[in-house]
């Protein structure tokens, strides 16, 4: 099984996290012999995003523009990207399907289905609402569930999203926790800068970002935040006080940012993994994250930690890493070592582990 090619036909989305993460894992299963034959949905891809695709040598891009399950009225796009879908798989006819979304699982596919797990509508309700998704979201949570159940294998980047996906939608698949990676710069010294930085999409009530609004005006030093300010569905564009706005960066732009930023703060309310926090350590920034289970998993002892709906035990938390130089340095080497337990390099191994003993036991099966 080694030595031999392997065809993975996987999804992705263009407008969010899940295209970082897929690209990075693309790269990451070169040196294993995996062709990647890469479908993006939720809108067409930017030119750099092309461009990034293009640039990855195991991997052929298939784009689209159709709506992701979890956005407005998507149901007729929904089934349209189901058969473009089924389309490649019947022409290229994968060893494995990846799926980073829902709704896609036919039921006369023969190879194995890996659905992972970034996040769902109902998980994202229940952590900022506090409450269950309105019925209106009840077709979009069937779906979840179906994609969940008709696969071989349910993947999640955390413990801890793995058992509220579970206990959410109880699927009866098996599952396993594999951590997202990112691809480090190396170590240069880049003398860091008296400055705050946060990313997230300003629209997004998760992110919580006018906690972090409300108290910079009251810290010591700015804070910049970097992210998409116009709502997606809405074209409503949002704003926020007594931060300085950076708009949305190129992955050049931010690691240039991170590079020079001594710390990194995440209000966040919901986070199944996060990739921004994952890069800003990899960059050496001391972090300040919302105290939540996910986070607490990945960076227990190597960051600080406040309740995201507590304005004045953030401010306390951030001035305390403030008035203490040699603990944010101390903070700061923490963070970037644990990164490396999230590699892409590390991520790339696993995944292709997993796919190979999948394709393994299926192969025993068919021969009984």
């Amino acid at each position: 099984m080694e030595d031999k090619q392997m065809k993975i036909l996987m999804t992705t989305d263009t407008v969010g996290g899940v295209w970082v993460y897929s690209l990075e894992l693309c790269k990451a299963l070169a040196q294993y012999n995996v062709q990647v034959h890469l479908a993006a949905m939720g809108a067409w891809p930017s030119p750099a995003q092309q461009v990034e695709a293009e640039n990855i040598p195991n991997l052929t891009f298939y784009k689209s523009d159709f709506k992701l399950e979890w956005m407005e009225d998507p149901w007729e796009d929904v089934e349209r990207s189901r058969k473009w879908i089924n389309c490649i798989y019947q022409t290229i006819q994968p060893d494995i399907v990846h799926l980073n979304n829902y709704a896609q699982v036919e039921e006369e596919w023969t190879a194995p289905v890996v659905t992972i797990f970034h996040s769902c509508v109902q998980t994202w309700w229940q952590a900022v609402k506090g409450i269950k998704a309105p019925h209106e979201w009840d077709h979009y949570t069937q779906t979840v569930k179906k994609s969940l159940e008709a696969s071989n294998m349910v993947i999640a980047p955390t413990k801890a999203i793995l058992d509220k996906a579970q206990e959410i939608h109880g699927f009866s698949s098996q599952s396993k926790v594999i951590n997202n990676g990112r691809v480090f710069p190396s170590e240069v010294e880049v003398p860091k800068e008296k400055f705050i930085l946060c990313m997230g999409r300003m629209w997004d009530e998760a992110k919580n970002l006018p906690l972090l609004s409300n108290i910079a005006e009251r810290l010591p030093w700015p804070v910049y935040v970097a992210g998409a300010a116009v709502h997606p569905d809405t074209g409503k564009k949002c704003r926020l006080e007594n931060v300085k706005f950076l708009g949305k960066l190129t992955p050049e732009e931010v690691q240039h940012w991170m590079q020079r930023a001594s710390i990194f703060v995440s209000p966040t309310r919901y986070e199944p993994f996060g990739l921004a926090i994952l890069e800003a350590a990899g960059n050496g920034c001391a972090l300040v994250l919302s105290k939540l289970d996910t986070l607490q998993e990945l960076w227990e002892d190597t960051a600080l930690f406040f309740d995201p709906e507590n304005e004045e035990e953030a401010e306390k938390t951030i001035v305390r890493l403030l008035e203490s130089p040699e603990f944010l340095k101390e903070l700061s080497a923490k963070a970037r070592e644990r990164a490396k337990q999230y590699s892409a390099e590390k991520m790339g191994a696993v995944y292709n582990d997993l796919y190979r003993d999948i394709l393994e036991k299926e192969y025993k099966i068919m021969s009984l």
